[in-house]
C-alpha cells in the first residue's frame, strides 16, 4: 500500500475455483481470478463509505449453455458496476482477449468505444467445440482498474 494525497494506492486479488462435486456440472467459469487496483483513504467525516472496486460484466450473446455460435465478428458488451457505496466513473480503458487453451496462448480482441458503451468483437469461425477463457482489463475514469481471467467463460458450438 502506498500513501499519497489522493490516499493509498491498493490492490486486491481474488481467486474462486469449482472443484469437487457438483463441479462435473458446471462446465462453465470453472474459476475467476479477479485483481483490483484502486485508490482509498480514511474520511473521518463519513460513517462508511465503499471502495473503489470495479466489477466487470460481459453482455455475451449467448444461450441458456453459455454458448456462442462459431462465427466471427460477435460483439461483448463489456461494462462495469461498482462497489456498495461507489459509483463508477465512465470507463476510459477496456482490453478483452481471448484463449481456446485455458490462457497458453492469448488473441487480442478489438474493442471500440461508441457514445460511452464498450464492445469486444471475437471470431470463433472453425472453433466450434472449443472452451473460450476470457481475460478483461477495465479501468474507470477515477482512475480505478480491475483485471479478470475467467476460465471456461463459455464454448463454442
Amino acid at each position: 500500500m502506498t500513501r499519497t494525497a489522493l490516499g493509498a494506492a491498493d490492490e486486491l486479488s481474488l481467486n474462486t475455483t469449482k472443484f469437487g462435486q457438483p463441479a462435473a456440472v458446471w462446465k462453465r467459469s470453472t474459476e475467476v481470478l479477479t485483481t483490483w487496483r484502486f485508490r482509498s483513504r480514511l474520511d473521518e467525516n463519513v460513517h462508511s463509505q465503499g471502495l473503489g472496486l470495479l466489477f466487470p460484466h460481459h453482455g455475451l450473446p449467448e444461450d441458456g449453455l453459455k454458448t456462442l455460435p462459431a462465427r466471427d465478428g460477435r460483439r461483448i458488451a463489456l461494462s462495469v458496476t461498482g462497489h456498495a457505496g461507489y459509483t463508477p466513473g465512465s470507463l476510459t480503458a477496456a482490453k478483452l482477449s481471448y484463449s481456446y487453451d485455458q490462457g497458453e496462448t492469448w488473441i487480442p480482441a478489438p474493442t471500440a468505444r461508441k457514445v460511452g458503451a464498450w464492445t469486444a468483437t471475437v471470431h470463433h469461425a472453425g472453433a466450434t467445440g472449443r472452451p473460450v477463457t476470457l481475460r478483461t482489463e477495465l479501468t474507470d475514469a477515477r482512475g480505478n482498474s480491475v483485471t479478470q481471467l475467467v476460465v471456461d467463460a463459455y464454448a463454442v458450438r
